[in-house]
């Protein structure tokens, strides 16, 4: 399976959990969006955290990969997170390509649990960066390979 990691672009900064992405954050989340086209991502299930940041990021990537699958709620992706229930539901998924939409410090803590076996990795996610993690197969415990972390800037590269 190849779980991809996306956390959500520039949000605004308001004092609740519910804040919306910035015009700046949209305008990010869609280059990272092309730049995952221009990689020739497909995805077969995208999950996000119910915060409304996270929703409206994985509607601009649903909307330019152009594709139809939908946008499942995923309780264990919302703040505070819960890294076990996820791993869980992931191991009980039986889909090829994953997007998981979220939040820090989960999506690092997730990411260093599935590549070293715990959450106290040196792996920082930042807003609109997308990681890339190959699993291979399924044992006990799920376990990973990173393939890559890309910040915003390295993506809007791959754009030219």
């Amino acid at each position: 399976m190849d779980l991809y990691f996306l956390r959500h672009g520039e949000a605004e900064p308001v004092s609740s959990d519910d804040s919306v992405l910035t015009p700046d954050g949209i305008d990010a989340i869609r280059k990272v969006a092309m730049a995952m086209k221009a990689l020739d991502i497909e995805l077969d299930q995208i999950l996000c955290s119910d915060l409304q940041r996270a929703q409206e990021t994985a509607m601009i990537i649903r909307e330019i990969l152009q594709t139809d699958i939908e946008i499942g709620s995923c309780y264990p992706l919302t703040p505070p997170g819960d890294c076990d229930h996820l791993l869980k539901l992931l191991k009980e998924t039986h889909k090829s390509s994953v997007l998981l939409v979220g939040h820090e410090p989960l999506i690092s803590r997730t990411i260093s649990r599935l590549i070293s076996g715990n959450e106290q990795g040196f792996i920082t996610v930042k807003k609109g960066s997308l990681a890339k993690v190959f699993i291979a197969g399924y044992t006990r415990h799920i376990r990973g390979s990173l393939e890559w972390l890309l910040t915003p800037n390295v993506l809007l590269k791959i754009l030219g």
